[in-house]
């Protein structure tokens, strides 16, 4: 089984390639690993979805891979989840991806450019498919948008409009490219901050990348001794 690993940034996946085996540099941003005896590629995508879409488009097309496993900080937009928290992202939107009509901001599905149940896309959602999840970790739903929102009217306007529990800028990107590539994928975020008026002395990432190292580590233990026995 050959996993992928994408993280946003390097600061979000050194503390697990730390805990790797050095194996060699494949292509620009893409390193290969050996864990519990497995290789595994981490990729870097660069932040937002553009960056993202190109960056794993472009590796799965260079590469073969059983299953892509997304990992990173994440902003909350559920008062519930706790700073440091990791979350298991099952279903994720577009946030920013329509029309402005006056006042009124209407998705591409909601405007009628796209049907809400054009494939990948299941009423507007594209979801996590065809690989096991992490089963001990609170499941949620994300919405991904290349603004990263921190005044008081632009997070009013995505709390009033999505469902979500939390706000990443490359979540829906991954789920896209991966179900139209018939690759399992899995998204796997820790909580780093609240979603409020930007104010980064109540942020922990140090918090969050450990217990997101912590997790992820056991999660691909656990699937090694399982895929063994």
């Amino acid at each position: 089984m050959k996993t992928l690993i994408t993280a946003a940034t390097p600061l979000e996946v050194k503390m697990i390639a730390d805990e790797m085996r050095f194996l060699r540099n494949r292509e620009q941003h893409l390193t290969s690993y050996e864990l519990f005896g497995n290789e595994i590629d981490i990729l870097i995508t660069g932040i937002g979805t553009v960056f993202t879409t190109f960056s794993l488009t472009n590796t799965i097309n260079r590469n073969s891979y059983s299953r892509i496993i997304n990992i990173g900080i994440a902003g909350s937009i559920n008062p519930e989840l706790k700073i440091g928290e990791i979350v298991n992202v099952v279903t994720e939107e577009f946030a920013d991806l329509g029309i402005e009509n006056r006042e009124q901001f209407l998705t591409l599905f909601e405007s009628g450019f796209i049907d809400k149940d054009e494939f990948p896309f299941e009423n507007g959602i594209l979801r996590a498919n065809g690989m096991k999840e992490p089963e001990d970790i609170r499941k949620v739903h994300g919405i991904t948008s290349n603004r990263s929102h921190g005044s008081v009217r632009s997070i009013s306007e995505i709390r009033q409009k999505y469902s979500a529990d939390i706000e990443t800028m490359e979540g829906a990107a991954i789920f896209y490219v991966c179900n139209i590539s018939g690759i399992p994928c899995c998204q796997i975020r820790a909580v780093s901050n609240y979603v409020e008026p930007r104010d980064s002395d109540n942020w922990n990432i140090p918090l969050a990348l450990e217990n997101l190292k912590i997790k992820l580590l056991q999660f691909l233990d656990n699937n090694t001794l399982q895929k063994k026995l």
